[in-house]
């Protein structure tokens, strides 16, 4: 009798001590309210963080809002938009920016609201040669910028999302 006692307080602990955990881990993997991923794109398609010094690069942004509310932005998040994609060399050299046309009567027609759990992706290429590449976006440029010399880089963006701001950085090479 005193063994099934002590088997059921053992049983008994163990059940609370496994939904404490399973409490605790879930708290720990809160999902964010809006979330922002880029990534680089070669021109073949693929995800990719080595290029060849000619090669035109696809900056892939996403953002996706996770709740049930509608993000709206501000006006000047258009301004932001465009500013906010900064490129330097590894040695914190500012570059400049990834594209250079902008097509400002797209980004009015598509960045001023998010509905709730809508994503949305952006492309802006880093154009070095004319392309047969057809993406459609409002951050696509048809002029031709200066290919990058051979060595490391990384993009910093600044994105104001409804009540947060989302910053990161992707890092690439060009061989």
């Amino acid at each position: 009798m005193k063994k099934i006692k002590l088997f059921m307080m053992g049983a008994t602990l163990l059940m609370i001590a496994g939904m404490v955990m399973t409490a605790c881990s879930s708290d720990d993997v809160e999902q964010q309210a809006v979330e922002v991923s880029l990534k680089t794109i070669n021109e073949k398609g693929a995800y990719s963080n080595v290029f060849s010094n000619e090669e035109n690069i696809l900056f892939d942004l996403n953002i996706k809002n996770n709740t049930n509310d509608t993000i709206t932005f501000a006006e000047p998040f258009l301004f932001e938009l465009v500013h906010s994609f900064k490129l330097y060399s590894s040695s914190g050299a500012f570059i400049g920016y990834p594209f250079n046309g902008i097509d400002m009567l797209k980004l009015q027609a598509t960045f001023y609201y998010l509905m709730p759990f809508e994503s949305r992706q952006w492309l802006c290429m880093y154009m070095t040669h004319q392309t047969e590449m057809d993406f459609k976006s409002p951050l696509e440029s048809t002029r031709i910028k200066e290919p990058l010399s051979h060595g490391e880089y990384y993009l910093l963006y600044s994105l104001t999302l409804g009540k947060e701001t989302k910053t990161g950085k992707i890092a690439f090479k060009i061989e």
